[in-house]
């Protein structure tokens, strides 16, 4: 699943929508997104508090926070901040994609879903594809196959050429033995990306689903010949195919 921790508000308002306060919050909300990224937990906090120095009530502060208490298995104070956050700003896509994220990570996929499709109200939403997928992945952990077919097949919609959506179709096609799915969804992938290990992985557990043999071999052979230090090289030779 993914987490949009870059998607903040400064980055959908221009300075000349913003007051000084909030275009300082803004900055130092981004300079934590990227402190986050870096693993530097600490530099990170004292950005956020830079930013709601600035502004108390700013939103995507508290959302920062609540990833970044979410990085340090914080539960209480990641769960705290993510609720203040849209406690200040209930309809902010990002932060309800990114609380829904936490909520399906840890255990709690009907919540996180529903903040999910929060997020999904805005029909400007720039990474509604994206959260659709995170939606997928997570009704399909909790063995909601119908839903989560639906998820990444909307996901689709709004972005064709999504791989993640493709991917999860064809992982799904093959956990529902749905081969019709998975084969469509494959072939498709196989105009949008370069091989990999991953992708010859993927076609030789469906060739060996299908009972195709002779295909199944030619992969096997491709990917330890190709890819001879993969972790798919490993899940092969380990006879891990299902």
């Amino acid at each position: 699943m993914t987490c949009l921790t870059a998607a903040q508000a400064y980055a959908a308002s221009s300075d000349d929508e913003m007051s000084p306060s909030d275009r300082r919050a803004a900055v130092h909300t981004q300079l934590a997104g990227e402190y986050l990224k870096r693993g530097q937990y600490n530099v990170a906090v004292s950005e956020v508090k830079e930013a709601l120095a600035a502004n108390s009530r700013y939103a995507a502060a508290y959302g920062m926070l609540g990833l970044i208490y979410s990085e340090l298995h914080d539960e209480g104070q990641a769960v705290a901040n993510f609720q203040q956050a849209l406690n200040y700003s209930p309809d902010d896509s990002d932060i309800n994609n990114n609380y829904g994220w936490y909520l399906c990570n840890h255990a709690k996929p009907q919540e996180g879903i529903l903040h999910y499709m929060v997020a999904l109200r805005n029909p400007l939403y720039a990474n509604a594809d994206k959260t659709l997928v995170n939606a997928g992945q997570c009704a399909a952990s909790a063995n909601d196959e119908k839903n989560a077919k639906e998820y990444f097949t909307r996901a689709l919609r709004y972005r064709p050429d999504s791989v993640a959506a493709r991917q999860e179709l064809v992982e799904l096609g093959l956990r529902t033995k749905d081969y019709v799915l998975a084969r469509q969804n494959y072939n498709e992938l196989q105009k949008m990306v370069q091989p990999s290990s991953q992708l010859t992985w993927m076609g030789l557990r469906l060739e060996h689903a299908l009972g195709n043999t002779e295909v199944e071999n030619r992969l096997a052979s491709q990917l330890k010949t190709q890819y001879p230090d993969s972790i798919e090289t490993t899940r092969l030779l380990s006879g891990q195919l299902n």
